[in-house]
This record gives C-alpha cells, sequence and structure tokens, in this order.
C-alpha cells in the first residue's frame, strides 16, 4: 500500500495525541497541568518528561510518562518537519539558487532524532505505527521530491560509489587464533541440512547446542538484500539518519564500557569502515541485544522467524541454576535482537532464561559453550551493589592468561565445554540455561531467537 503524503499524516498525527483523550488512556494519569501544555509547548514537555523516566529504574516507569514523552515528541517533530518544509518552499519560490544542503539536512535530523527517541527511550508505547508512518513518509518526501535535482544527482554517485563495497570478511579465523592456537578442538555438533521440526524436538530433549547448516539460504537478508553491503543498510535507515544504541568498549564487564545513542550512519563509518588506524583510536562500537527489527519494520522484512522457535521446548534441567528460578511468562511469539559490530566484540561468558537459536548473516563469530552442570566451575556473580542481580554472568575472562585464570578461578580449567566457529547462514541452537561466550572475529551480523 503506498504510503500517504507527508502533509496528511503530518494532520492525522496531530489528530492522534491531541485531546479528548479515551477514558482509559494511560495519558491521563498525567498532571491535567502538564497535558494542557502538550499541544503548546511540546519541547518543554520533552524535557519533563524524560526527566521523570529516568528518576526511575526503566521497568518501573509509569506508563503515563512514557506516552507523554511519546506524544510530546510527535508533537515537536511535526513543528519542525512543516517548518522545515516551509522554509525549502520558500526558497523555492524566491528561486533561491544556493542549495542549502546544511540547512535542509538539520531540520530533517532533527525529525528523525524526535521520532526515533520516542521509540528509544519510551517504547512509543500504542504509538508505534504512528512513528513508523511519519519516518516512511518523511523518508519518501527527502528522497523524492523533497531533494532538489543536483542533491539527487550528488546521492546518486555517492550510491554508485557505494553499491559494489562490502563488509570486509577475512578467510582466515582472525583473533581467534590468540584464544585457539590449536584451532577448534571440542566442535559443537553439526548437521549439513535442517533438521524437521519432529527432528529438532527429539534434539532438544537430550539438551545439547547444534550447528545448523543452510539453514538461512532463503533469507532476502543473505541474497537479494544483503545486509554485507554497506549501502543497502544505510538505505534501509534513512540514509543512516536513524539513531541506534550502542555499547562503547569491548564487553560490559569491562571498565570504561558506556552506551550512547548515534545515528546509523555514525556508527558504520566510525567503527565498521574505517582502517585500522581509526579503529584503534576509536575504540570499538556494537550495536547489541537491540530490537532493531521493531524499531526499523523494513528490515524485519529480510529475514523469517525459524521454524524451530514455534517448538515446545523443554524447560530448565533438575538441579541447574535456573530451575531453581522463577520461569519467566511464556511469550507468544520469540524475542528478536541485533547484534551488529566490528571484529573484537564479546559477549562475556553468561546464560540466558529462554531457549535461543543464534543466526549468523554477515561475517563470523566463536563461540564457546558450557552445559549449566558446569556452574559451579564458572564464578557466577552475585548481586551488585546497585541491587543488580547479576547471576548470569560469569567472574571469569575467558581471554585472561592462564596464570590469571589458574590463579582467582581455579576450578574453570577443569570446565567441559565445546566451541564453534560460526559462519554466515549457520545458526546455532543454544539450550536454555547454557552458558557461552562470544566473539566476533569480522565484522558480524547476527539475529537472536529467544523463545520459551
Amino acid at each position: 500500500m503506498p504510503t500517504p503524503s507527508l502533509p496528511i499524516l503530518l494532520t492525522t498525527a496531530l489528530q492522534t495525541i491531541q485531546p479528548p483523550h479515551p477514558p482509559t488512556d494511560p495519558i491521563l494519569s498525567c498532571p491535567p497541568s502538564t497535558l494542557s501544555l502538550l499541544p503548546s509547548h511540546p519541547a518543554a514537555i520533552i524535557k519533563l518528561a524524560h526527566s521523570k523516566i529516568h528518576s526511575y529504574p526503566f521497568s518501573d516507569v509509569p506508563l503515563c510518562w512514557r506516552r507523554l514523552f511519546t506524544d510530546a515528541s510527535i508533537g515537536e517533530a511535526v513543528r519542525v518537519i512543516r517548518e522545515g518544509c516551509a522554509e525549502r518552499k520558500n526558497r523555492k519560490e524566491r528561486r533561491v539558487d544556493k542549495d542549502d544542503v546544511g540547512e535542509e539536512e538539520e531540520w530533517i535530523q532533527e525529525a528523525v532524532r524526535l521520532l526515533d527517541m520516542a521509540l528509544i527511550m519510551a517504547g512509543a508505547p500504542e504509538r508505534g505505527e504512528v512513528v513508523a508512518r511519519l519516518l516512511g513518509a518523511l523518508q519518501v518526501f527527502v528522497e523524492g521530491e523533497g531533494l532538489s535535482r543536483e542533491k539527487k544527482k550528488k546521492r546518486r554517485k555517492v550510491e554508485e560509489e557505494e553499491e559494489e563495497e562490502r563488509f570486509e570478511v577475512l578467510d582466515g579465523d582472525g583473533d581467534v587464533l590468540l584464544l585457539l592456537p590449536g584451532g577448534v578442538r571440542k566442535p559443537v555438533e553439526l548437521r549439513s541440512a535442517a533438521l524437521s521440526m519432529g527432528a529438532f524436538e527429539t534434539w532438544m530433549e537430550n539438551g545439547r547446542p547444534l550447528v545448523v547448516q543452510g539453514a538461512l539460504a532463503h533469507w532476502p537478508a543473505m541474497r537479494e538484500r544483503p545486509w554485507n553491503s554497506p549501502a543497502y543498510l544505510l538505505e534501509k535507515t534513512f540514509g543512516g539518519r536513524r539513531l541506534v544504541p550502542v555499547e562503547i568498549g569491548r564487553s560490559y564487564t569491562d571498565a570504561g564500557w558506556g552506551q550512547e545513542i548515534i545515528t546509523f550512519r555514525e556508527f558504520m563509518e566510525r567503527y565498521l569502515l574505517h582502517d585500522p588506524i581509526d579503529g584503534k583510536r576509536n575504540g570499538i562500537g556494537y550495536l547489541a541485544q537491540h530490537d532493531l527489527f521493531s524499531q526499523i519494520p523494513s528490515l524485519r522484512n529480510d529475514i523469517s522467524i525459524p521454524d524451530y522457535c514455534y517448538t515446545d521446548p523443554p524447560p530448565p534441567a533438575p538441579g541447574t541454576p535456573l530451575a531453581e528460578k522463577e520461569a519467566p511468562a511464556k511469550m507468544d511469539e520469540p524475542l528478536l535482537n541485533a547484534w551488529f559490530g566490528p571484529a573484537g566484540t564479546v559477549s562475556p561468558l553468561h546464560t540466558d532464561p529462554y531457549h535461543n537459536i543464534l543466526c549468523q548473516v554477515v561475517g563470523k563469530k566463536y563461540v564457546r559453550l558450557y552445559s549449566p552442570s558446569e556452574s559451579g566451575k564458572l564464578y557466577p556473580k552475585g548481586v551488585e551493589g546497585c541491587g543488580v542481580d547479576m547471576s548470569n554472568t560469569s567472574e571469569v575472562d575467558i581471554e585472561a592468561g592462564e596464570g590469571t585464570l589458574d590463579e582467582k578461578f581455579p576450578l574453570f580449567r577443569e570446565a567441559e565445554y565445546v566451541e564453534t566457529i560460526l559462519k554466515e547462514g549457520e545458526c546455532l541452537y543454544i539450550p536454555v540455561g547454557w552458558w557461552h561466550y562470544v566473539r566476533s572475529l569480522s565484522v558480524s551480523f547476527s539475529v537472536s531467537f529467544w523463545w520459551n
């Protein structure tokens, strides 16, 4: 279905967020004085709602403040877009020859920032479709009739230069040789063809990981809509203008680790498309465990949920750490997360409360896995000073030297494990509760599917 015109969607968006609100609308829990200012002062309301959101742990933020932040962001974005379009029209009517790319790009990026922050910061409750339609219509406008002929010509030139570029994925196994001078010696079992649903259910009962080759061959992300193409990913992210949350640092357990929200283009240029000298200076950035496909639904169309995720998997094995905890609620649909970054990104040794199928779309990753029965030798963390339960993460840094490991964690070397180098087009089944350490060996784009 064609995207409605931008002016129509701007009017519709404003009508959606303006009173009267339905009696059950969660935004009515906000103070009436605040709601009265929303139509006329959305920028001020954004600041207020932002401060309220940050005064709670995110899981405890009252829904009304998330809705208020979202509606104010939509209102301010509509204002920015209308003013930007009006100024562009005025310049055109005055036949101003100057093609002021900078000014036009400024209001476009600000509108995208406002709408993306509603998604990332607040989750855009009950407004996700409004935000997605606004972003889609704005992109159609900017990349179509909204661009001058000269700018279209410049864009085509850049696209032609980028079209054949692909992320560099070396044939060797790179940094894994630092960990495994003898190569992979305890391989995860492998199947060269997809298993039937019945065969996979039988496999799950034995509680072991499994690598399946060729399971992603039908994904458009592997071929006609290739995720190994920087140009394609920039196109799907509005010329790289979309915002993404990026983890800064090798691993979330390292000192100095942090998070930053930046444009997709900046993420690509800073961490994925640089030369080695720049890479050392910029450090490592990782788009990790992010629901990118809710934020940018068009990328979701490039993949499909593995049929295996619709099986009924077994619970954690009796006597293992997860078996002693309350099980998470049953999910109606698998939980999808994106993992995108350069070589050297690390997910430290940890365990998850769901069964997981990790699908490798671009590049390669080294994965080491330990059974839940080995937990006593893996030194799980406890509750940290801020009250966060980190018992799903090991204290062991697998990349530390043998002397350090033997001194601090004497039982660790006795723990049995299996390992694999997960390659493009392969998927890895990780049973619930299995500990796993993951390191990217090249630019890598993976998708995980959690289900229970």
